[in-house]
């Protein structure tokens, strides 16, 4: 994009990822081509590349727009080729494009390299899923039934509950457990002394 036509109605807007809609830079948000020409950004691309499920053959990507299927590299989606040309519509200081990594789930970026082992030089951010890895598995016993037990989280009212049952099944259960037995509602039989 070049600068606005000052007769245009509205300025015209810088590039940005069709997914995330951010605009492109040198680092997170390099533009990357997959092989049905459509480019996105790295860190969507990473995103999209960590969520495949675990029995995709050969880390075939599916394009988000058209599913044509791109290969991602064993280094992981920062080794896609980078689009020169959207690159090359960045600011000058944008248009080198830094080294990003893969280290798991984190994409990395080293910030300066005046001390390439120091690890507060690097930056990263976790592309994965918000959901774990994998699941903690429950305690075994009593502990682990209860902790299974999703009404046992609030045993409060669970507690509460409980009391107002049984005092309810005392004032109801009572009087017909009297009527039964004796024929009528009078089971207190009142003693009167003569004297």
């Amino acid at each position: 994009p070049g600068s606005p036509n000052p007769t245009s109605p509205k300025p015209a807007s810088p590039v940005e990822c069709s997914i995330c809609f951010n605009t492109y830079d040198n680092t997170f948000k390099t533009p990357k081509l997959l092989q049905c020409s459509h480019v996105f950004c790295l860190e969507c691309v990473a995103r999209l590349s960590t969520g495949l499920p675990p029995n995709q053959p050969g880390d075939q990507l599916p394009c988000p727009f058209c599913r044509q299927l791109t290969s991602i590299p064993l280094e992981g989606a920062p080794a896609l080729e980078t689009s020169k040309e959207l690159l090359a519509t960045l600011p000058p200081e944008l248009q080198q494009e830094k080294v990003l990594w893969m280290e798991g789930t984190k994409l990395c970026c080293r910030q300066s390299s005046d001390d390439p082992e120091n690890p507060d030089s690097c930056i990263s951010i976790d592309v994965a899923m918000s959901k774990p890895e994998s699941p903690e598995a429950p305690p075994a016993g009593l502990a682990g039934r209860l902790s299974r037990c999703d009404m046992c989280d609030d045993w409060k009212r669970i507690l509460l509950l409980s009391a107002l049952i049984i005092i309810l099944f005392c004032i109801i259960l009572w009087p017909v457990q009297c009527a039964l037995k004796t024929g009528n509602l009078r089971c207190f039989t009142r003693t009167v002394a003569m004297s």
